[in-house]
């Protein structure tokens, strides 16, 4: 039961359902002190979930558990290892964040374990297991991470390495093949790696083995459990593994209504080996959610005050004399337990006053974003949540595109290496147009009737590798022997996984800071200005490429290049600053991007450059444009056998390529490869805590992995997407004003970029001024408006172009689209429109222009035409509109949203701007400001993507009351110019 929370004394929680029911519970001693320990961070509009409700004769209210914050999810694993060896505390798990992510060979054996596990599982008789085949077949999956990991480089260090693996492989398949079936364990019945949401605990997880009736699951653990210390054999299993088969337990009694007494829990330690089966206790369990509650209390807390300060006081507490509950000493304890405590403790404190002040308000703002994606905005009537919506009824997630329902499966392959399962999509009614794209996270459950969801079915995880027409193919994790798991003849859904992967790399980043060098510290703060070699440059003012190219060779720090629409930042610029590394042989280059289509790009300019042109990418497949798989990490190391071939093929690549989140998952890269250049294109994307833990990563010998780099973009198109709003982003600390840190959703690119331009250094950044994509009279309002007139076109042909002069036509379609560059076409709101985000008229009249634009074209051709507009449900509209209309071609046009857009064009640009109220002129603009005039960087994108013609419709009676919007409609109106 899901209340809200308004107050707690003497032993008594008061509380009131969403309907305005009162509930008052009597807490027993242990919730008394945990509540007397919660009650400070609570608010009236803190969330419980109160489980196990009873009433008694006498009305006297109790429950079993007390969930705070239950949408909060948090991990099972990390919870557990908040029980560590020196004892359990809520600031491990604050620790747990900072934890650099690094390829080590403990973190290689559990990989090893796992894979070992699957492989043994889904053995047949046909193809019987041996080490030897397991191992070969392992090296192909991990090459990279088995070169690269410094545990590994020594003959002995790796020799103790695979004589463990060979001992892991041994002991699972005896626990396969000879306890399993005595534990009626059937392995025909397995599910690998099933997942769970737990709402009801506020917990999720992903288990190793499961039995598909639920009966029994097993955990594996490579590592060691409670050895008896004269033998070294296994006594017992470890306290914080006991914990996550406690809440494992629990899950499944909640989310699937299961007595806990009737399932079997298995931890088997791989490393003796061992199945151990482990009890139930609901105190233990009682403990650990109190100490979750705890967890969420803090973050709940940080993100509330919004404070330096009071995060910094949190923060202080991660200190031995608090963790230490256990009260340890002695050499054990002093020599291995106590640098885990202290070593972050001890970073901070070498901080300088501003890099500390910069490092807590960096930590406050990535706890209140994560805070945000989890749960949103709270409001008195409810709840309503910016990013996750996985708690939501079915309503509301397909209100706002997250649910993809009636699934019926047409290929189940789980059973074979490529493991995907492919699904037909049904016509949904009311417009409704599913949020999903290829590469996206997703988790697949059966959905047979609205009540079923993630938080009463078994899920499994995966990523979409396909969607064509009504197609839907998923890859899942893990290869399944039992398809019987996904029946066939039933229907099922796809919701958006969440993962916390980018909020873990930001958290690890925040320590690499801590432990970068002073100088690259100093640059990134900008207390000192880059150095520049100007015996390098060239002063060619006529030359936009090759004078930026130049600073970029020349600096011995940093460069910054502003990119407007079509100057060519990525098919140019970056193009010649690599081809300059590569000619001048200054060493290795890694380019990066925030978003896998921008890296497509960048791979597309390499070829540009030469079809034969050698790179790596690194990232996954399902992420990467099928044209540059084969440039993929895994596919250049494929047939690599040995270390000594890996080691070669690498050295012999002098570009990689890769998203920023994709290179800082892949720490093994900083370890073998020093890069003297990175160039980061769209960085007006990044924030600073997107980029500041590759920037300040070292190598080996302590340098900088990365030598010096060149952030590329531009801060008057889409930014970074933050779920705090302005007000929540603003920085206070004086300190960090002085060196332009005002706004933590400004990108770490235009914040140096300004801070040089307002200390004139000058040689530190450049713009480029030439585009060669739009026509004068389409480029015109955003030179004008948002270029201080400085976007000049190239004098391509297109842009040199002379349409009719004063021809008219009795259909004014055909005079629109045959005499106009630039075209308002006013709409207004109908009876027939359902919601503010949709227009009917609006999708009339694009499917006139669009009729107009057919009958003109003598060969039409679609991929030349882009309609924008900024809500799902319109672009759903205009997509039925067009299907309906009967024309060949016309359902082939690219429909989609201004973000998708970014960094895409197309000749012809049709903009529904779909505003039929109030509310949408506060909400639709994305405002920055500059030298006191505003600039509206989604609009900006919109009217920059048409290389010839731009047509725009909307409602005239809305628009001009705001500033951009009118002064756009006046524009176009007042111009008359149509060449």
């Amino acid at each position: 039961m899901k209340v809200r929370f308004k107050s707690f004394t003497k032993g008594t929680l008061e509380t009131e359902t969403f309907q305005s029911e009162k509930i008052s519970v009597s807490c027993n001693d242990d919730q008394k002190r945990e509540m007397n320990k919660l009650y400070k961070y609570l608010s009236e509009n803190s969330i419980f979930n109160l489980l196990g409700y009873k009433q008694d004769e006498e009305g006297l209210c109790t429950v079993d558990l007390i969930v705070l914050e239950p949408d909060y999810l948090i991990d099972i694993s990390t919870l557990a290892e908040c029980y560590k060896p020196f004892g359990n505390h809520p600031l491990n798990y604050t620790l747990s964040r900072f934890r650099i992510q690094e390829n080590t060979s403990h973190i290689l054996l559990g990989n090893t374990a796992n894979f070992f596990i699957d492989e043994l599982v889904n053995e047949t008789k046909e193809s019987p297991v041996s080490y030897q085949t397991a191992l070969k077949k392992l090296f192909k999956i991990y090459p990279f991470e088995i070169t690269s990991c410094e545990n590994l480089q020594q003959p002995d260090t790796a020799k103790k390495f695979f004589d463990s693996c060979k001992i892991q492989f041994e002991n699972i398949k005896h626990v396969i093949k000879k306890i399993f079936p005595q534990e009626n364990i059937d392995t025909e019945k397995i599910i690998l790696e099933p997942s769970f949401i737990c709402n009801a605990l506020g917990l999720q997880g992903r288990l190793d083995i499961m039995l598909q009736d639920f009966s029994a699951f097993v955990e594996l653990k490579s590592g060691k459990g409670v050895e008896d210390f004269r033998t070294k054999q296994y006594k017992q299993s470890c306290v914080n593994h006991y914990t996550q088969m406690i809440l494992y337990l629990a899950v499944l009694e909640y989310n699937m209504n299961l007595k806990g007494e009737e399932l079997s829990s298995y931890l088997l330690y791989s490393k003796y080996p061992v199945l151990s089966k482990e009890a139930h206790s609901q105190k233990h369990l009682q403990e650990v959610i109190s100490l979750r509650n705890t967890i969420v209390a803090l973050d709940y807390a940080i993100q509330k005050e919004n404070n330096t300060d009071f995060t910094r006081r949190i923060l202080e507490h991660i200190n031995p004399g608090i963790l230490n509950t256990n009260g340890l000493s002695g050499k054990f304890y002093e020599n291995y337990l106590l640098p885990q405590i202290d070593k972050l403790r001890i970073q901070i404190d070498s901080l300088t006053s501003l890099e500390q002040a910069y490092f807590f308000r960096l930590y406050t703002f990535i706890v209140k974003e994560l805070w945000k994606s989890k749960l949103g905005e709270r409001e008195y009537e409810g709840v309503k949540r910016a990013g996750n919506l996985w708690p939501a009824p079915t309503s509301e997630k397909i209100a706002a595109g997250e649910l993809l329902y009636d699934l019926k499966m047409t290929d189940n392959q789980a059973d074979t290496d490529e493991h995907f399962v492919s699904f037909s999509i049904p016509e949904y009614e009311n417009f409704y147009l599913p949020n999903f794209r290829v590469g996206d996270a997703v988790v697949l459950y059966e959905k047979k009737s609205e009540e079923d969801n993630v938080n009463n079915k078994q899920v499994l995880k995966g990523a979409i590798e396909s969607l064509i027409d009504k197609q839907i193919k998923i890859r899942i994790r893990a290869k399944q022997r039992n398809l019987s798991i996904l029946p066939h003849d039933s229907v099922y859904a796809i919701e958006h996984d969440y993962p916390d992967t980018v909020f873990n790399g930001m958290f690890s980043s925040l320590h690499l800071f801590t432990q970068a060098n002073q100088e690259r510290k100093d640059l990134l703060l900008g207390l000192r200005n880059p150095e520049f070699n100007t015996s390098l440059l060239v002063q060619d003012e006529n030359d936009d490429i090759s004078r930026v190219a130049s600073k970029a060779m020349a600096t011995k720090d940093c460069f910054l290049l502003l990119g407007p629409p079509g100057t060519g930042k990525t098919s140019l610029a970056l193009k010649k600053i690599t081809e300059l590394c590569i000619e001048k042989e200054t060493g290795n280059v890694l380019l990066m991007a925030y978003t896998n289509r921008a890296v497509d790009e960048i791979c597309k300019t390499l070829q540009d450059i030469d079809e034969k042109f050698s790179f790596i990418r690194i990232g996954s497949e399902l992420n990467c444009a099928p044209e540059y798989r084969n440039n993929l990490l895994d596919k250049q190391l494929d047939k690599c056998d040995k270390r000594s071939d890996v080691y070669v093929k690498l050295s012999q690549c002098k570009v990689f390529v890769g998203t920023v989140a994709s290179v800082l998952n892949k720490p093994g890269l900083f370890a073998l490869i020093q890069f003297d250049m990175a160039i980061i294109d769209e960085a007006a994307q990044l924030l600073e805590s997107h980029l500041i833990g590759i920037l300040c990563a070292k190598d080996k010998k302590g340098k900088n992995s990365i030598s010096r780099f060149v952030l590329i973009g531009d801060y008057k198109q889409l930014p970074a997407i933050v779920l705090q709003s302005k007000e929540e982003c603003q920085v206070k600390d004086e300190m960090l004003r002085n060196i332009e840190i005002k706004d933590m959703s400004c990108s770490l690119f235009e914040r140096l970029y300004r801070l040089y331009q307002k200390n004139n250094q000058y040689l530190a950044c450049d713009k480029l001024t030439k585009q060669g994509r739009m026509h004068p009279a389409i480029s015109s309002f955003s030179s004008l408006f948002f270029y201080e007139g400085q976007l000049n076109p190239v004098g391509l042909s297109h842009q040199n172009e002379i349409m009719e002069q004063d021809n008219k036509y009795d259909n004014e379609w055909e005079d629109i689209v045959k005499n106009k560059r630039l075209a308002f076409i006013p709409s207004q709101k109908t009876t027939n429109d359902i919601s503010d985000k949709v227009n009917h008229v609006e999708a009339e009249n694009i499917l006139s222009i669009v009729k107009a634009i057919y009958e003109k074209e003598v060969e039409f051709n679609p991929s030349k035409i882009g309609i924008i507009t900024p809500y799902r449900s319109q672009i759903a509209l205009i997509k039925k509109i067009l299907l309906k209309s009967g024309m060949p071609h016309l359902s082939q046009i690219a429909i989609d949203t201004v973000e998708r857009f970014q960094g895409s064009q197309k000749d012809i640009i049709i903009y529904s701007f779909c505003v039929n109220s109030q509310w949408q002129l506060k909400t639709l603009p994305n405002i920055t400001e500059e030298s006191g005039k505003l600039i509206d960087r989604k609009l900006n994108v919109v009217l920059t993507r048409a290389r010839k013609q731009l047509f725009i419709t909307g409602n005239p009676y809305f628009l001009t009351q705001d500033f951009l919007f009118g002064s756009l409609i006046k524009y176009i109106e007042n111009q008359y110019d149509k060449s």
